[in-house]
C-alpha cells in the first residue's frame, strides 16, 4: 500500500475510464474505506448505492452532464466518464440520521472512497449532486432513494484510460494562518 500522503498527492480526477470490470474484493475494499470515514457522533448517516447496470450508468452520465453545462470541454467528457466506468458508486445521506452534519458525513466517505481506489490502482472523479435540486431529485428517483435523503456525490470508479497531469497546489504559507488572521 502506498503512502497516505503520497496517495492523497497523486489522486486526480479522471474523466474516462477503460471497460475493465472491478474484482470484488478491490469494490469492498473501496466502500469499507467509506464506512470508516468519520461522521458527528458516528451517526454513519450514509448508504453507498453500487451501479453496474450499462443503461442506469448512462441515465446518471446524462444527469451529470447537466450539472457541468458550465465548464467548457469537460461536459461531454465527464457524461461520457460516468457512464462507461465499470461501477458508479451513489453516495447518500439520511439527515434524519445526522440533521446538522450529514452533507460532510457523505463528502468523508466520498473522500475516503475516491483515495482508497487511488491506492488500489483504479480512477475516479467527483460529480457533485447536492445543491442541483432538479438533478438530485433525478438520482433519487432512478436509484429508489427516499425524497428526503440527499445525494451528495457520484463516484465512477474505473482503470484510467488515460494518464492525468501531476496536480498542482499553493505553497503552504499561502493558506496557512498561524493563531488566526491579523
Amino acid at each position: 500500500m502506498k503512502d497516505l500522503l503520497e496517495v492523497m498527492r497523486g489522486r486526480r480526477s479522471v474523466l474516462r475510464f477503460k471497460a475493465d470490470p472491478i474484482p470484488e474484493g478491490d469494490l469492498e475494499k473501496i466502500l469499507e474505506a467509506g464506512r470508516w470515514a468519520p461522521s458527528y457522533a458516528n451517526a454513519q448517516p450514509w448508504k453507498f448505492v453500487v451501479v453496474r447496470d450499462p443503461e442506469r450508468r448512462r441515465a446518471l452520465g446524462a444527469l451529470v452532464e447537466r450539472i457541468l453545462v458550465f465548464r467548457p470541454g469537460r461536459v461531454a467528457l465527464a457524461a461520457l466518464g460516468l457512464g462507461d466506468a465499470p461501477v458508479v458508486i451513489a453516495v447518500a445521506v439520511d439527515p434524519v440520521r445526522d440533521p446538522l452534519h450529514h452533507l460532510e458525513a457523505g463528502a468523508a466517505a466520498t473522500q475516503n472512497m475516491a483515495l482508497m481506489a487511488h491506492a488500489l490502482g483504479y480512477a475516479s472523479f467527483w460529480a457533485g449532486v447536492a445543491g442541483r435540486r432538479e438533478v438530485e431529485r433525478e438520482v433519487k428517483r432512478l436509484l429508489g432513494l427516499p425524497r428526503s435523503w440527499r445525494v451528495v456525490a457520484l463516484l465512477p470508479v474505473g482503470k484510467p484510460a488515460y494518464e492525468p497531469e501531476p496536480g498542482q497546489r499553493l505553497p503552504l504559507s499561502e493558506i496557512v494562518v498561524q493563531e488566526g488572521l491579523p
